[in-house]
């Protein structure tokens, strides 16, 4: 019992920080009746978890966890999320059902895809349906709330439209995952529907270059063994041996130059 009220603290923790930016120990400690020293032991687990950085009488959230406009994230590493799509491209089947997650990475594949006019595609981001309402595919918007950051639908009513779908394989991106059983992401509404994505297909898949390998984000929204596959850029760093550890021989990790 002492242990999961004491992780029932720590997210909360974690999210108030993601919330509010800072927050000082005196006043986590009244929140959550409980010592300073209690509040300090449960900021220096947060701090080596990556979530929170240290100050004076207090932390920050860590520089991590600040969600950063998908605008901004799609003219970074074009190169390497242009053949980290080429790759995913591979695995969609002829006449396929597939879903694209809101994301920088995910934006890159949707761009291929106009190439095709067989497939069935559902998304939540709105960056891919304004490009590929261009396109001779079927396109299937999600409903719900737009997330301005992410340019992304949550909420509800998608998760609602999840549940009578059954798709191929699902696209999916990622905030992040270092020292994390699986991918995770800044989210909760966008991990919720994550989450209600995975269970209606038969195939996940992972797409993010390996600057993620070094971080990671509040909400994690699957373990690996739910993950078809991880497409992502080759790396040398011990991140990515830690990496395929954790992995296993279930998920499979396909790597582009």
């Amino acid at each position: 019992m002492a242990k999961r009220l004491t992780a029932e603290r720590r997210n909360e923790i974690a999210r108030l920080l993601v919330r509010d930016g800072n927050i000082k120990a005196s006043t986590l400690a009244k929140h959550f009746n409980v010592s300073t020293e209690t509040i300090r032991k449960d900021l220096i687990y947060l701090e080596e978890q990556g979530i929170a950085q240290k100050s004076y009488g207090g932390a920050m959230a860590s520089n991590e966890l600040i969600e950063r406009p998908v605008a901004l994230k799609k003219m970074e590493n074009m190169d390497i999320k242009s053949a980290i799509a080429n790759k995913a491209l591979e695995l969609i089947p002829e006449k396929g059902v597939i879903l694209l997650d809101a994301g920088s990475t995910t934006y890159a594949l949707a761009k291929l895809l106009l190439l095709r006019d067989d497939l069935t595609i559902f998304t939540n981001s709105i960056m891919a349906l304004n490009l590929l309402s261009d396109s001779n595919n079927q396109v299937f918007a999600l409903g719900g709330r737009v997330r301005g950051s992410s340019k992304g639908i949550v909420g509800s009513w998608a998760i609602q439209a999840l549940k009578s779908l059954y798709v191929d394989i699902a696209f999916l991106g990622s905030d992040g995952f270092r020292n994390l059983s699986g991918p995770s992401t800044a989210s909760y509404e966008e991990s919720e529907l994550k989450q209600a994505v995975i269970e209606c297909c038969n195939r996940t898949v992972i797409l993010t270059d390996n600057t993620k390998f070094q971080t990671n984000s509040l909400f994690q929204f699957c373990d690996w063994q739910d993950v078809y596959a991880l497409v992502t850029n080759s790396s040398d760093s011990a991140d990515f041996q830690t990496l395929a550890a954790k992995i296993g021989e279930k998920t499979k990790v396909l790597l582009v130059d």
